[in-house]
């Protein structure tokens, strides 16, 4: 298993490299070059010698490859983003101001989803083809075909301006808001956790169904196990291999659903200074989120490699 885990991490790094290149190299190839962002940053003083001093000061007009070197170097020696072409604040800076928000907003929806789809997924599969599973598979679907924007503002116009009158999350407050104003957050969260809520519940009894066909589920009947020991010490255990493995990669999509949920519902996170910083070409920024979601979704399938290793031990047998 130690092994596993060494030689994961080191393919980890090698992808972490390439995403790193790839993304460095985005900026040559969208309209107007590299000099691109050097007329937002400047505004009015944008003229033919302030770009070319701005490119010079940056080290723009050096081969692609010393100034990605240079920004390796400074990223993984010095653990240094660089600065904001926007404001001037360090990308450090503003990753600490929203992303401890993005993740607290992320991370509650994920909950609330798992809590509520792998249930229902486990319910489904033990009443195959019933009026409970056509319904759930009906509703899950719809909810499902709903774009993200639009059901945010559906969410909206129901529960804050029409039904229940909830509060929206203030726009520039603190990560530990989502704990001392809950009910601000309450709308977001739920619009976030019924995005995955058809994915997770469909994937859920798929797995289950597999699993109930197997020769021990028999067995465990034949002994005179209950329908929920069966359920949910048998199958659920024996179906969360691949669930685990899914959850591992969901955590990109997170930050995916939650870009658009912070846009619609005006809330400060990394989604939302994402956007700002793509429109003004804030390519420091950019770079330093998508490196930081990249470590993420790296460091959340390894968790997922290992987790599968726990719930399944015939994986650390085979292994060896």
């Amino acid at each position: 298993m130690l092994a596993y885990v060494i030689r994961r991490f080191f393919q980890s790094i090698v992808v972490f490299l390439i995403v790193m290149m790839i993304t460095f190299a985005l900026p040559y190839f969208e309209p107007g070059g590299i000099l691109a962002p050097a007329y937002i940053v400047l505004g009015t003083h944008a003229n033919a010698a302030t770009v070319h001093q701005w490119g010079v000061q940056n080290g723009i007009f050096h081969p692609f490859f010393v100034r990605f070197w240079d920004y390796l170097v400074q990223v993984c020696y010095h653990f240094n983003l660089g600065y904001s072409w926007k404001n001037g604040q360090t990308v450090w800076s503003l990753i600490a101001l929203y992303v401890p928000r993005t993740i607290w907003l992320a991370l509650l929806s994920f909950v609330l989803t798992l809590l509520i789809a792998l249930p229902v997924g486990v319910i489904q599969a033990s009443r195959r083809n019933s009026w409970f599973d056509y319904a759930m598979t009906n509703f899950f679907f719809i909810l499902y075909g709903i774009p993200a924007f639009l059901l945010s503002l559906l969410m909206i116009d129901w529960f804050i301006f029409s039904t229940f009158h909830f509060q929206l999350p203030p726009s520039d407050g603190s990560a530990l808001d989502i704990f001392t104003h809950p009910t601000q957050f309450i709308v977001p969260v739920v619009t976030l956790a019924i995005l995955s809520l058809a994915f997770f519940s469909r994937f859920m009894r798929s797995a289950v169904l597999d699993v109930l066909v197997q020769d021990y589920i028999r067995t465990a009947k034949a002994k005179g196990c209950s329908q929920r020991r069966i359920l949910f010490k048998h199958a659920f255990r024996n179906a969360l291999g691949p669930i685990i493995t899914i959850i591992g990669l969901s955590i990109p999509g997170l930050f995916g659903g939650a870009l658009i949920i912070e846009e619609v519902f005006n809330y400060e996170g990394v989604g939302y200074e994402t956007v700002n910083a793509a429109q003004y070409k804030d390519i420091p920024t950019v770079l330093g989120i998508t490196l930081l979601i990249t470590i993420f979704t790296l460091v959340g399938n390894l968790m997922a490699d290992i987790g599968l290793g726990i719930v399944n031990p015939r994986i650390r047998v085979e292994g060896k």
